[in-house]
């Protein structure tokens, strides 16, 4: 079991010394009592008083709150994973995500607009595998491939250029850690999708491409920025200016993309719409023979949360039901008749 929401459980706390300090009133006020007289004497001034029915109500209406800040944490049970067989392929996925991705020559800016289209391509790959290898002037895997989109998503949304620290477009790194990071299965199309500027390269990235092809692999390619260019934000405000002071401005490096993109057989995309960019990837990965893939499938948590949530209504209407003083109507009734001792005699 687990809690979706467990920071919510700490409000119980303040519940349990609540009710403790109820306990420890109603001990003082016993206590109290004892000095007006014998029990008997204090019960025939005060009939109606009950000490230990107020302990109970508020006990009752403490614990039915406490159920309902349990629902609210939502206690889930599932979690089991089972390993299924799925007809796909596997997609490496690399990203540039150096700082000239942050111009905003494309709106709202490279990084922002490559992500969506991943995005689209990711919800589209239900039975398929994915990759994602994040590069600047290095390149690493940022989620080895797997069959699991909700995770793909989440580092996708968090690529950043802040994530590396040498700044740089190592295209040539990139695609050989795509190349590396596929499974051994020769029997399953591979394809990459490359997404970059193409900017400021470094190496030789065709010839990595062509080893990519003798490899089966298909090299895709998406190119984000315009032609005309912009300038590339700092964190700490204005734009990145070079060692004359002057404004630095980053062009997209079509002619190099269209030859990335076709050196493998692939296509060249420039992302200027997100749902054309969409649709172009989709038919290419399409057309590649889908194989046999064994992948691991997560079963949804179930949720639990009305469980506690219908017992806290219920204490919270036996709360109501219940008095917090002697009722006289049942105090007439005498189960067994009680018998003084000068009867007895």
């Amino acid at each position: 079991m687990r809690f979706l929401h467990p920071y919510i459980l700490f409000l119980l706390l303040p519940l349990l010394v609540v009710a403790l300090f109820l306990v420890w009133r109603m001990s003082r006020q016993r206590k109290e009592l004892k000095k007006f007289g014998e029990t008997e004497l204090v019960r025939l001034l005060m009939p109606d008083l009950s000490l230990r029915r107020k302990l109970a109500k508020d006990l009752v209406l403490i614990l039915s709150l406490s159920m309902l800040v349990v629902a609210l944490a939502r206690p889930q049970m599932g979690s089991k994973s089972e390993t299924v067989k799925r007809e796909g392929i596997e997609l490496m996925v690399a990203m540039d995500i150096s700082n000239s991705m942050l111009s905003d020559d494309v709106k709202p800016n490279r990084l922002a607009r490559a992500k969506a289209i991943v995005s689209r391509i990711i919800d589209k790959l239900d039975n398929n595998k994915i990759g994602l290898v994040f590069f600047a002037g290095d390149a690493y895997v940022q989620l080895p491939i797997t069959g699991d989109m909700i995770s793909a998503k989440m580092f996708l949304d968090n690529a950043s250029p802040d994530l590396i620290q040498v700044q740089g477009t190592q295209l040539e790194q990139a695609i050989r850690l795509c190349v590396r990071s596929f499974s051994s299965d020769e029997k399953v199309k591979r394809a990459i999708v490359l997404i970059t500027d193409a900017e400021n390269h470094e190496g030789n990235v065709l010839s990595a491409i062509e080893e990519a092809k003798k490899q089966g692999i298909l090299v895709n390619v998406l190119g984000v920025g315009s032609t005309d260019g912009g300038p590339i934000p700092m964190p700490e405000g204005g734009y990145l200016q070079d060692a004359e002071g002057k404004m630095v401005i980053t062009k997209l490096n079509e002619q190099l993309g269209m030859e990335m993109g076709t050196a493998s057989g692939g296509i060249y995309v420039r992302a200027s719409d997100v749902s054309q960019s969409v649709r172009a990837l989709e038919e290419a990965l399409n057309k590649l023979e889908q194989a046999e893939l064994e992948m691991k499938v997560y079963t949804a948590y179930n949720e639990l949360y009305y469980i506690p949530l219908l017992l806290g209504l219920l204490l919270l209407w036996i709360d109501f039901l219940l008095l917090d003083r002697k009722n006289r109507y049942f105090r007439r009734v005498q189960l067994f008749e009680r018998t003084s001792a000068k009867s007895k005699e």
